[in-house]
């Protein structure tokens, strides 16, 4: 009894610690902004011209890291794409920027996909580049919808569902504490997936770029 005491104590000491500095001292090691974002995005689209999801894609990869720098976004790999399961939903995703405190990355699905959004110590701003992207609240009887360079911005400690048709794709950032969004997205390969191939791909590529940007960028 007493070392659960002294356990929650140390719990309940550490969440204080975490929320603190979550909008204090954690915010001062960004570099992106939603709105920034957005409106890069909303510019690759309208420039684009080609119905190629693919060339979208690396469009703004290519915007992005004309903006912020190609030591901060990753170059566009087809072979870095994986899976991700979290929520109930499946889709896609690659890793453009990983860090303590954000991440960058393409997500989407080519057959489509539907679930929980998950519960966050970060803030999420998905913007929508190809498709559309429906959520709703708890209480909603109706959805929310999202459109091409429109932006879904999740806050901390909320959660919706959502859904997106077959061939949607979208930008999102998320800025927090980055490593306690990783049980969401690891859980479903034990409770019922068992792609230990995709698990370890997606630990290994998250992993090199939090290294990286630690190490090299001297990026927290």
């Amino acid at each position: 009894m007493r070392c659960f005491f002294v356990f929650a104590i140390v719990v309940a000491v550490f969440g204080w610690i975490m929320n603190s500095t979550f909008t204090t001292w954690l915010p001062q090691n960004y570099i992106f902004d939603g709105q920034t974002l957005g409106e890069i995005c909303n510019s690759v689209i309208v420039a684009h011209k080609a119905n190629d999801t693919e060339i979208l894609l690396r469009e703004v990869r290519d915007a992005l890291a004309a903006h912020y720098g190609p030591q901060f976004i990753n170059e566009y790999k087809q072979s870095e794409w994986v899976f991700n399961n979290a929520g109930g939903a499946m889709g896609q995703m690659i890793i453009l920027h990983a860090s303590i405190s954000e991440y960058v990355i393409f997500f989407g699905s080519a057959v489509g996909t539907e679930g929980h959004t998950g519960v966050h110590f970060a803030d999420d701003y998905f913007t929508i580049l190809k498709g559309q992207q429906t959520a709703a609240l708890p209480f909603a009887t109706e959805p929310e919808v999202y459109t091409p360079g429109m932006v879904h911005h999740l806050q901390k400690g909320h959660a919706k569902q959502y859904s997106m048709p077959s061939g949607s794709f979208a930008l999102e950032l998320a800025q927090g504490w980055i490593p306690c969004m990783l049980p969401f997205g690891f859980l479903d390969t034990f409770t019922s997936t068992l792609d230990l191939y995709t698990l370890w791909r997606t630990v290994y590529l998250t992993g090199r770029d939090m290294l990286k940007n630690l190490i090299k960028n001297h990026k927290f």
